[in-house]
């Protein structure tokens, strides 16, 4: 995408699915729950598209006129002549951050900032603490149009454009609010829009493994555990993504803690345990709750899931009709060993021999009042649907199903008729007898 736009939270449906005509997305919930425990481990995913990712918090600091006027102000900053509109300045301070954040230069990063804006320039600091904790290799700032005088301070939009791992890496782009003032004829930043990115709003800790790079405001231990994790699901990732796109270049999983998991995004959700993040096609993050580190095998299949969604839907939006199958193909990737299935099982059993499933396969989202069991049991039945059509039609046809389904937006019937080769209504009246059976 060229740009992002501020999110914009569905009016009606299930939470976390575009609504037809919309325009824009909240990340879905996958819920998860394991009887053995008798706690929710929820997987969730932000299928949308990568056009929504603001939360913004506008942090404006002393921008009254006795802050304009003060001979306190430091002298810092491009010099401007009277009446000049700033747009070319603002574009030297911004070329200028970026030079030194690439080049690992703090002072530099905050020279535009008065040390009288301490707040401002400690967001600053940890900013710059982050993104170069995690290896940033492309970060441009450019200005949007022409800088607006409105009471006194400048305000100009920004397009950020950012990027880790490899320096031809494409940059995810999104936009941000600024404001400046000119004090003494100098151009002084007084205004940044902070977004809900990880790194924007925490100081964090990095580890890097051959796959995932890990990052929180966590302990070491807990990173060292994660990372241990993912790099096991990275593994079982990279072999679905060979379908696909091919394996990312890296995973990168946050770790929030209990006041980043509703800062982060769009928020985790009290019943989530992960979810991924589409940021624009190509670039996907994964956010797990702290909390729900606990066992190894627990959080690999939790990461397994959430890489599952990484490598088959590769930052895309899909098709709102397709969530049996997204949702499906995810637990089909995480229950190598057999868990996701017995954690679902029980609750399929119960959602069945009450009646409360018509047969469908194709089945959308959990209504918003459903119950645990009744969602459990969706995601349970959604994993059945897509172990059967793998082990019918073989494995290699299912991810072609999926890839026709999701990615190129056929029709049920289109797609069954090209992959399996019989109508729809028939591959679905013998996986739902297989689900009941």
């Amino acid at each position: 995408m060229v740009r992002l736009e501020l999110a914009l939270r569905p009016a009606a449906g299930p939470p976390g699915w575009p609504v037809p005509g919309g325009s824009g997305p909240v990340p879905p919930r996958l819920r998860r729950f394991d009887p053995r425990r008798g706690t929710l481990l929820a997987l969730s995913v932000a299928v949308a598209t990568a056009v929504a990712v603001l939360a913004a918090q506008l942090v404006t600091l002393n921008t009254g006129a006795s802050a304009h006027g003060s001979t306190e102000i430091s002298a810092i900053g491009p010099t401007l002549e009277a009446g000049e509109n700033p747009l070319y300045a603002i574009r030297d301070v911004l070329d200028r951050q970026s030079a030194a954040l690439l080049h690992g230069d703090r002072d530099g990063y905050l020279r535009a900032i008065p040390a009288q804006q301490q707040e401002l320039r400690a967001q600053a600091g940890q900013r710059f603490e982050s993104l170069t904790a995690l290896h940033v290799r492309r970060w441009t700032m450019t200005t949007w149009g022409v800088p607006s005088l409105v009471n006194g301070v400048w305000e100009e939009p920004v397009d950020l454009g950012y990027c880790f791992g490899a320096s031809d890496c494409t940059p995810i782009n999104l936009r941000i609010d600024t404001s400046w003032t000119v004090v003494h004829r100098r151009l002084q930043l007084v205004a940044y829009e902070q977004t809900n990115r990880p790194w924007d709003g925490s100081r964090l800790t990095v580890k890097d493994g051959s796959r995932v790079t890990v990052a929180g405001p966590v302990s070491g231990a807990v990173l060292d555990q994660v990372l241990h994790a993912a790099e096991d699901a990275a593994g079982t990732a990279d072999r679905f993504a060979t379908s696909f796109d091919g394996p990312p270049e890296r995973y990168f999983v946050y770790v929030a803690g209990k006041s980043q998991w509703q800062r982060w995004y769009d928020g985790g959700g009290a019943n989530a345990a992960a979810y991924t993040r589409a940021l624009q096609p190509g670039a996907s993050d994964v956010v797990i709750d702290r909390r729900e580190v606990t066992s190894d095998v627990e959080t690999t299949t939790i990461l397994t899931h959430e890489f599952g969604h990484v490598v088959t839907l590769d930052g895309t939006r899909p098709p709102v009709d397709t969530w049996w199958l997204i949702e499906g193909m995810a637990e089909y990737i995480a229950n190598g060993d057999g868990s996701a299935l017995r954690d679902d099982l029980p609750s399929v059993h119960k959602y069945l021999k009450e009646g409360r499933w018509d047969g469908t396969v194709a089945l959308g989202p959990p209504p918003t009042d459903a119950s645990l069991e009744d969602t459990v049991a969706r995601y349970g039945i959604a994993l059945l649907a897509v172990t059967y059509l793998a082990r019918h039609y073989g494995e290699a046809k299912a991810l072609e199903f999926f890839a026709r389904m999701v990615r190129r937006q056929a029709t049920l019937q289109a797609a069954s008729r090209s992959v399996f080769g019989e109508d729809w209504s028939a591959v679905s009246k013998h996986t739902a007898a297989s689900i009941r059976g």
